[in-house]
């Protein structure tokens, strides 16, 4: 009795839910009638599935859009939720889903050949930045980026769950809906591609690709909650 209370003190006080306020009362809150309550887990998980949809697409708009109909979608299937894996695997996997369908429907290639990928030369590079200082160069950032989107799909998107999510195999193996061996494979060809440089600022970084937060954040709460009102 004691913890429900308190996490529902937190709930009507936060805007980004606590760690202390799990996941299920939340999505309890919003089966009890809470609509608002869906807003303050999209706050929650918008980063992390904007990086599923966004190394899927390799389109920050369109990855925009997926994560906004992959909410609408996870809330109208809300009751179909029975926890386990957790919340974020379960909104992950309806994310994936969400961006191989727009990929579908404008025919793009969902996965490259390994001939066909390119990567951009790297010159003048300053290998004694700090990691502070990568973090705040804006120029590295959208490096990265363009280092990863010039990956396969199919490499991009466990890299992104493994490197940048720190996902186990085994939660990256059922997300994507493929063999643990599989995630292993991707995973290790993944990073051989990444040209050494790219992978250096990878590593000194602390992951910090495909951003996510503020304005467009907003954003997409706003959108999607105005949705499930109607």
């Amino acid at each position: 009795m004691l913890q429900t209370l308190i996490e529902a003190e937190a709930v009507k006080k936060i805007t980004v839910p606590a760690k202390e306020v799990s996941d299920e009362y939340i999505i309890q809150c919003i089966r009890n009638g809470d609509i608002d309550a869906y807003g303050r887990i999209m706050r929650r998980y918008n980063q992390r599935i904007y990086r599923v949809a966004r190394s899927i697409v390799t389109d920050d708009a369109a990855a925009m859009d997926i994560v906004q109909e992959a909410h609408i979608k996870a809330y109208t299937r809300l009751d179909s939720y029975r926890g386990g894996s957790g919340f974020f695997a379960w909104l992950a996997v309806i994310t994936r889903n969400e961006a191989l369908m727009y990929l579908r429907k404008n025919k793009k290639e969902i996965s490259m050949q390994d001939d066909e990928i390119q990567f951009f030369d790297q010159e003048n590079s300053n290998s004694d930045l700090l990691p502070d200082a990568l973090l705040e160069n804006k120029q590295v950032q959208h490096l990265i980026n363009q280092n990863l989107d010039n990956l396969p799909e199919n490499f991009r998107t466990v890299f992104v769950l493994r490197a940048v999510e720190q996902l186990s195999v085994r939660e990256t193996a059922k997300i994507l809906e493929i063999k643990e061996e599989t995630v292993k494979t991707r995973f290790f060809r993944a990073k051989r591609l990444l040209r050494e440089q790219i992978q250096i600022y990878l590593d000194n970084a602390g992951m910090k690709v495909y951003e996510f937060g503020g304005h467009h954040c907003d954003i997409v709460i706003k959108n999607v909650l105005e949705r499930i009102k109607k």
